[in-house]
């Protein structure tokens, strides 16, 4: 089973990323024009953590002490201009979408890594390709797939009664491709999360959070959770670097197990949410049907609720950059991952029904009851999708034999 590293490490890296972050905008401002920047902080920790493993002989990457500059150059100058050219393209494509185009924070990120890469691609290649080196690696490289897949199709063309796009029969060739199409789908609602939760996060703590209200406090506590989660998030599918150890190995080339994802997430959750709707959203709806009328069993509520929260985002966060929906990139296995093989499920199903529990007119409504059940099925579902996924990998199999249970220990 291929080691990865600590899931506290990840938390560990994950919440200076985040107090970074959130010092640097409170203290010197430019949220605005730089909200992006905790990405870049979040791949650098990732990044430091699997060099150090590397010099431990911990990781399959090694340095190439046998640098021949021109065959270097050459590489890196092709890796750099297939990047550049999928970049600008998805960038267009984005930016002149309809529906993207209101996700502007996110479009900014965009121009902006669009912007950097132009500058210290070369370079970056350079060092990677010495310091990062793996054979395995240049084979599935995804920028050397794309060369070979263009290459094989060009040579298809020319050729009478040859099958254009036999090239996309070898399942890594079509790997790469739908990895950019997940990509392109996800990173921009991922993304401006961050600005979102940051913004969010200072105005509470404005005024010394209101004068040190627990209430504000609280409210604060939880910006700040979902903040690295979306950073995480956010990194993870933004940037897929030898240096952070995320390629993607296999994704998940089912039409059901996309559906099933994708459902949870913008636009199509929109659609799923007019069939079902979503219990939670009746703390805005219906606010003033809170079972509990005086302050004290109101602070309870949040302080459970931030417990449950902090369960999620710890879930989440401890599997660092490979918390990427459809994907395998590399296996956590310890951590809450080494007592079930869903903790993030059965965390987020549980903080869903706490925000609806304790509202009257949720239970008043068979519309509202049915619908929640519906998403809580929809989000096993997604579990269970992704296990048939992960089961053609052997040391997926092998983590299975380990922790039995998927959400309960001991009983499911």
């Amino acid at each position: 089973m291929n080691s990865n590293i600590s899931p506290h490490a990840y938390v560990l890296m994950a919440v200076m990323a985040t107090a970074l972050s959130y010092f640097g905008f409170k203290t010197f401002g430019g949220l605005d024009a730089w909200f992006f920047l905790p990405i870049f902080a979040m791949v650098l920790f990732w990044g430091a953590a699997n060099f150090i493993r590397q010099w431990r002989g911990l990781s399959h990457f090694y340095v190439d002490k046998n640098i021949r500059v021109v065959p270097l150059l050459r590489r890196a100058v092709a890796r750099y201009v297939v990047w550049m050219v999928v970049l600008f393209i998805g960038i267009k494509f984005l930016g002149s979408h309809p529906y993207y185009q209101r996700y502007d924070k996110s479009m900014e990120f965009l121009d902006a890594l669009l912007n950097i890469y132009l500058v210290a691609g070369i370079p970056y290649f350079l060092l990677t390709l010495i310091f990062k080196a793996s054979r395995v690696e240049d084979f599935y490289d995804p920028a050397v797939r794309l060369l070979h897949i263009l290459k094989q199709i060009s040579l298809g063309f020319m050729v009478r009664g040859n099958r254009r796009f036999a090239v996309l029969d070898k399942a890594y060739n079509r790997k790469v491709l739908l990895n950019l199409v997940m990509r392109a789908y996800f990173i921009p609602f991922m993304v401006v999360q961050i600005y979102i939760t940051m913004d969010s996060a200072i105005r509470f703590s404005a005024d010394n959070f209101n004068n040190y209200n627990l209430m504000t406090v609280l409210v604060w506590l939880s910006s700040i959770l979902w903040f690295m989660d979306a950073l995480v998030a956010s990194a993870g599918y933004s940037i897929e670097s030898r240096w952070a150890e995320n390629r993607t190995r296999s994704i998940d080339m089912t039409v059901g197990g996309w559906l099933v994802c994708m459902a949870c997430y913008e636009p199509l959750n929109q659609v799923t949410g007019t069939l079902f709707p979503f219990g939670p959203f009746i703390a805005n709806v219906a606010p003033e049907s809170f079972v509990f009328a005086e302050q004290t069993g109101l602070y309870i509520f949040k302080m459970v609720e931030i417990v449950l929260l902090l369960a999620l985002i710890y879930s989440d966060v401890s599997l660092g950059p490979s918390g990427v929906n459809i994907t395998l990139k590399r296996l956590q296995t310890r951590g809450p991952y080494g007592i079930i093989r869903h903790p993030g499920t059965v965390c987020k199903l549980s903080l869903w029904w706490l925000q609806t529990a304790f509202y009257a007119q949720f239970w008043a409504s068979p519309q509202l009851i049915i619908g929640h059940l519906a998403w809580n099925v929809l989000y096993i579902l997604r579990a269970y999708t992704e296990e048939r996924h992960l089961r053609k990998h052997a040391e997926y199999r092998e983590y299975m034999k380990r922790v039995k249970y998927r959400f309960i220990p001991g009983v499911i």
